[in-house]
């Protein structure tokens, strides 16, 4: 299956398009589309891909996706909590004369251009304040609609607490017959990193050599195979630490890791701390409040 293009409606809005999507879970594929997109999660949990990255998500989560670049937010197997997040997207068109003409929205302009690398908003508080923004923003009228979005891409710019999340800041550059093959694999992981997976069985459903998948894993992604695998695994971990009290050791065989030692190591190394302090900071971040 190729990465699908996304429609969005904008004869009924201009240019800008914002709603609120609810859902049991999500269940939109590896997609893109000609728009920029903000979105707000303000109820789910997962793993997201962006172009080439791939990361946790939870409540709270605040992304901006510059145009044509593949995304997808994807839910464990199992996830029942149901999903609830607000989106808004537009065109190049909705106001891109304007930036260029004028001088002190720079910082917009240059934030939509590094957005093709995707950016990722830390700060929880200001994080809640925008999906607010949003959520308000889908029952504007087209002009009061293009106003409030410029308000809030300004404070997107001037925010100091964000990351840009392809590796290296490299851009996601975009092709079918290459996208095909990305959804193919990252479907082929998703239904198998339980298990040992084996370079062949990637080949084979790439129709490519062992060789050929290596490198064009590696140029897709900027690191190989065996890293991605570990970091998919181990944000896997994650999710369960977070949405269970099971053992560790269970979740970690369940992840496909058989190691013990290789996984804390694995752990640390993605997530910048040991599963310990991870839960720890879960139930600190849970009991603020």
């Amino acid at each position: 299956m190729k990465a699908q293009l996304e429609h969005i409606p904008h004869e009924l809005e201009g240019s800008i398009h914002a709603f609120k999507y609810v859902n049991s879970y999500f269940d939109a594929p590896w997609h893109y589309h000609e728009d920029y997109e903000l979105t707000y999660i303000s109820k789910s949990s997962g793993i997201r891909h962006i172009g080439n990255n791939i990361d946790n998500f939870s409540k709270g989560d605040l992304v901006l996706i510059g145009k044509n670049v593949p995304h997808n937010w994807k839910n464990e197997f199992n996830y029942s909590e149901g999903v609830e997040s607000y989106c808004i997207q537009w065109k190049d068109d909705a106001f891109s004369s304007f930036l260029s003409e004028t001088k002190s929205l720079k910082p917009i302009k240059k934030l939509l251009e590094i957005s093709q690398s995707g950016i990722k908003f830390s700060d929880i508080e200001f994080s809640a304040k925008i999906g607010n923004r949003l959520a308000e923003i889908i029952n504007f009228n087209p002009g009061k609609k293009l106003i409030s979005l410029l308000d809030i891409l300004y404070q997107l710019s001037e925010h100091q607490d964000k990351e840009l999340l392809s590796i290296e800041g490299n851009l996601y550059q975009y092709s079918k017959k290459s996208n095909s093959r990305i959804k193919s694999i990252l479907d082929f992981i998703e239904e198998n990193y339980r298990r040992k997976i084996k370079i062949e069985e990637l080949s084979a459903i790439t129709y490519m050599t062992d060789g050929a998948f290596c490198k064009y894993f590696k140029k897709e992604f900027n690191r190989s195979f065996t890293n991605y695998l570990n970091e998919f695994r181990i944000r896997k971990v994650c999710i369960l630490l977070q949405d269970t009290n099971d053992k560790l050791l269970d979740i970690a065989f369940r992840c496909g890791y058989e190691n013990m030692s290789f996984f804390h190591r694995q752990f640390k190394k993605y997530i910048k701390m040991t599963p310990l302090e991870y839960k720890k900071k879960l139930y600190a971040s849970n009991h603020q409040f």
